[in-house]
């Protein structure tokens, strides 16, 4: 006999792929006064907890959303699957209309529904998790499912049970580290006018430049020019002096403005010629270009971060058929102290090397990287950039910049110590090698 009063949401769903979206919307629904029932541990949700997972269906629900993914879709044609009992004993309550709703988190066409799905309204999550939710709130608010407006259950708690985090701050002492890392400014900015016989010859010089009317802005002396191309006259400037400055004469025929913006725009320019000579890959996004490693059989080999104190890192790798890169995007920062603002992406290409499209790159990020938390990030973060350095014993970036010169980049970020640490939970390992 069924309670004459169910008032769960019981939330189905595929664990572990889907944990993360299932956790938000179960804590969203939580923090608004709905009884919800989620199981997050993909252990408990076999035989010997069928019975607990059966009452709250048949006994305790007054809903029961089922969340289709491909990942749901995969599970569920196995019959002694958790979600496929979930299912089938969902589909037998006829006592309460609407009982099911499906939930599409991926591009899953409703003629695909299992059966018992079929011809059911599905709410879209797919391009807004806050606009599907708003259409099931407004659907709940319809079949006056009861929620309690004064609950005390934490939505916090909820979402750190869901994760296995006990609790969130500790006592130990711990580093924390910035994706911000230093270098040396360098010392003098040159303003070459050369003498240029055909475009074809500025690919023969070796260092980093920026063309600015006639001349070239750059941090090499005219003496480091290629032999096919003559200078024709040159100045030097102190940097830490120019870059306060809004307009610096040149010559008769040309001021440089906005000297500062100048120095940051060929250092960007530097570090990203860096990784093309690196061997990595360009991928432009709306506001950036990100850089990343292709994902072959020598880049898949693990970074060690022993010298930090972490242990072994992967930078790309293969997941479910697809390929995987931890890509980075640069930007110069003068002020307070010099340094470069690395921010993290990943990449996904398909087995032809070609990346998917921005809708499909939102999915698979969504589940490929659900639970990576701070340290994940960061500690993938240190093996890019150790990778770039050469693996050299500083884990410094040696880029050149002239003949005599390197800017040097430190591999290793701003961080600072704190006396307080942070639990996070164990991310899953994903690659398939």
């Amino acid at each position: 006999m069924r309670k004459s009063t169910p008032q769960k949401i019981f939330i189905s769903h595929a664990s572990p792929t889907d944990n993360y979206f299932t956790a938000w919307l179960g804590s969203k629904l939580k923090l608004l006064g709905y009884d919800v029932w989620v199981e997050l541990d993909e252990l408990k949700s076999g035989d010997a907890f069928w019975p607990e997972i059966e009452d709250a269906i048949r006994n305790q629900s007054r809903k029961f959303l089922t969340i289709i993914s491909k990942s749901y879709m995969d599970k569920i044609k196995d019959p002694v699957s958790g979600i496929f009992k979930e299912l089938s004993c969902a589909d037998r309550i006829k006592d309460i209309k609407g009982f099911k709703t499906p939930i599409r988190i991926d591009e899953i066409s409703e003629d695909d529904f299992p059966v018992q799905l079929m011809g059911l309204n599905s709410v879209d999550f797919l391009d807004n998790w806050q606009n599907g939710l708003d259409k099931i709130l407004e659907s709940f608010e319809k079949e006056k499912i009861p929620r309690d407006e004064k609950q005390n259950a934490s939505p916090l708690n909820f979402w750190l049970d869901a994760f296995k985090i006990d609790g969130i701050v500790n006592s130990n002492s711990e580093k924390l580290y910035t994706n911000w890392f230093p270098f040396k400014l360098p010392e003098k900015l040159y303003i070459h006018k050369p003498s240029i016989q055909s475009k074809l010859d500025l690919l023969d010089i070796p260092f980093s430049f920026l063309e600015y009317n006639d001349r070239h802005i750059c941090f090499f002396p005219p003496s480091d020019y290629p032999t096919n191309i003559e200078c024709n006259y040159s100045t030097v400037l102190n940097i830490q002096e120019i870059v306060t400055q809004q307009l610096v004469p040149i010559d008769d025929f040309l001021a440089l403005s906005e000297p500062r913006k100048k120095v940051v725009e060929l250092l960007n320019k530097t570090l990203e010629n860096y990784f093309i000579q690196s061997k990595m890959k360009r991928h432009q996004q709306a506001n950036s270009s990100v850089f990343y490693f292709l994902s072959n059989s020598e880049n898949r080999k693990r970074i060690s971060l022993r010298s930090v104190g972490k242990t072994n890192v992967a930078v790309t790798g293969k997941n479910k058929g697809n390929y995987w890169s931890f890509g980075i995007s640069s930007y110069a920062i003068l002020y307070p102290e010099p340094y470069f603002k690395i921010n993290s992406h990943i990449i996904f290409e398909n087995s032809q090397e070609v990346v998917f499209d921005q809708d499909e790159h939102h999915s698979l990020r969504r589940k490929f990287a659900f639970d990576w938390y701070n340290k994940d990030w960061l500690d993938t973060l240190l093996g890019i950039m150790f990778k770039l350095s050469g693996l050299n014993d500083e884990k410094d970036l040696l880029i050149p910049i002239n003949n005599l010169e390197n800017l040097i980049v430190k591999g290793i970020p701003l961080n600072l110590d704190s006396h307080f640490g942070y639990n996070e939970p164990i991310s899953l390992e994903k690659d398939e090698d």
